[in-house]
């Protein structure tokens, strides 16, 4: 089935991970692909399951190196062998660096065709794959410290 977290509350990640970890829990091979974040995320450091390394280095907007990565983040997911798979931040890589058709292919090919569970996050509201979903939860922010100029806390946020 499709799981689609999106919006721009807080917990989104949280929960694709937290899904994540019980899939591991049942036995389930889960794969998280982090698109548009780097590898100082603390919450790669406990996740028990494998994880398809972003850049080092990531702007907040992205070039044509990005979308190279994005092809081999892409060819692995394709590839997969693990049956629960983590899309992180993948609505907001459409069509910028995806095309929605090609993401849509993939996402009907991953869980109908081979039987995965699918867990996609980010902040576009895409339509399209809204109502190719199973699952549909919306983050609403509704009060963050951001909004008062308080950055990003490490271990909270990060």
């Amino acid at each position: 089935m499709i799981h689609v977290y999106y919006g721009y509350g807080k917990g989104k990640t949280s929960a694709a991970i937290g899904a994540g970890m019980r899939a591991q829990g049942a036995g389930k091979n889960v794969l998280l692909v982090q698109f548009l974040k780097d590898n100082k995320s603390h919450e790669l450091k406990s996740v028990p399951f494998d994880v398809f390394d972003a850049p080092d280095t990531l702007s907040f907007n992205p070039g044509e190196e990005y979308g190279e990565w994005v092809e081999s983040a892409y060819k692995a997911i394709v590839e997969s062998e693990c049956n629960f798979i983590i899309l992180d931040e993948l609505l907001d890589v459409i069509p910028k660096f995806i095309p929605l058709e090609d993401a849509l292919w993939t996402i009907n090919m991953l869980a109908v065709d081979e039987g995965k569970e699918v867990v996609i996050t980010g902040h576009q509201e895409i339509e399209k794959i809204i109502n190719k979903a199973d699952y549909v939860t919306h983050f609403e922010k509704i009060k963050h410290p951001h909004d008062k100029g308080v950055k990003a806390r490490e271990g909270i946020e990060y």
